[in-house]
Order: structure tokens, then sequence, then C-alpha cells
């Protein structure tokens, strides 16, 4: 079964892109983003470059990071839908860049130009030759030792939204999801799997360096 077309995923996120931010207003205080971002931080303080978020959403995650550990360094954001784009940039002002773009591409952002890049809970809406794609891009854009930070809902089979929504998404192993970052030139630092209160799937965090 295919993942849904890009198309429908952006006009899920365009309809819900208010209601989206509202959720992550109080989801965003989760202990468990600080332990990440704060790792993140501790990893590359000693790198330059940017940090670049390549599912923005509503730009929560890159707030965090710059209000909690690193006001100075540069931010990017990329997101499918319009309106959260909109959304997100208003949250950073001019602290930041945020575009509209697909995280399996990064045409505009040169190779070896970024010190960390995040994904969180996006892959879903890919398929394994969507990630491999990714990952790979993901790679090239990274500095040497530059660090790679990815959510995902933990499993198999699809992602059931009930009534919510028609969308095809994908839950990925552990397991695979660390193949596929090997594949693509990445050290594993790290591999969770954490329960999500409240939610019945669980959530993989991988934390991986560029080699």
């Amino acid at each position: 079964m295919k993942a849904s077309s890009l198309k429908d995923v952006r006009d899920m996120y365009e309809l819900t892109a208010e209601e989206y931010a509202e959720m992550m207003d109080s989801e965003i205080h989760l202990p468990i983003y600080r332990e990440v971002l704060g790792r993140l931080h501790e990893g590359i303080a000693n790198t330059p470059g940017t940090l670049l978020d390549t599912a923005c959403g509503s730009g929560h995650m890159l707030e965090l990071f710059r209000s909690q550990y690193d006001p100075g360094r540069s931010l990017m954001g990329i997101d499918l839908s319009p309106r959260m784009v909109t959304i997100s940039q208003k949250r950073l002002g001019k602290e930041a860049r945020i575009m509209v773009g697909d995280m399996r591409s990064l045409p505009d952002i040169p190779s070896a130009s970024v010190a960390a890049l995040i994904n969180f809970f996006a892959i879903h809406h890919l398929d394994l030759e969507g990630i491999r794609q990714a990952m790979c891009e993901w790679n090239r854009v990274l500095v040497p030792q530059g660090r790679l930070l990815v959510s995902a809902w933990e499993g198999s089979g699809l992602i059931d939204y009930g009534e919510e929504s028609d969308i095809i998404a994908f839950r990925y192993t552990r397991e695979e999801l660390t193949g596929l970052s090997e594949k693509a030139g990445f050290l594993i630092s790290r591999c969770s799997v954490e329960p999500v209160e409240d939610f019945p799937i669980d959530a993989v965090y991988l934390e991986c360096e560029k080699k």
C-alpha cells in the first residue's frame, strides 16, 4: 500500500494548522523534548552551522531550542503546508528562515552547511523509499559529525486516524529506522522507544551523527 500523496498530506495540514499549533502549545512542555534537544545542543555546542527542522510545523521545536539552549544559532524550517510556514514564521520572527518544501529534497541548502537536522513525527507520511531519499539528502546537507534527530511512531503497519482522516501513513520499527540511517551514512548515538501518555502508539527517538 502506498502512502497518501504529498498533496493530500499538505491539504490535511492546511485545514488543521491552527488546531495543530494550539495542541503544540501544551505538548511542547513534555520532558522528552527537552531531553532530546538538550543532548542535541551538547552535541553541536562547538559546531558552527544552522539548525534545520525539515518538518517544522508550527515552529515549536525551533522555538524551544532557541529559548532553552542556543539563542544565537541560525535557524531554518521547512514544511509542506504554506499555512504552517506562516504560523512558524510568525512565531520565530526574523530569527529564522522558514520555507515551503519537501523533506526529501533540499535543493536550496548547500552541502555540509547544517550543524544539526531535526524531524519530529513526519516520516510516517513517507514510504521506505521516501525515507531513504530523505536520509541521504539530510546526510548531504549536514557538516561532518553533524547531528540528526528523528522521532517517529514506532511499530509496523498503518497508523489508524479513525474518523479524523483517511490519510495513509506508516509506523516504523526501531530496527528499520536504525538500518535506514546506517545505510545513509550515519552512526547511531542513541535510539529509544518511549511510551506516549494517553496514546496507543509508542514513539521512537533516533539520534545520529554523520560519519
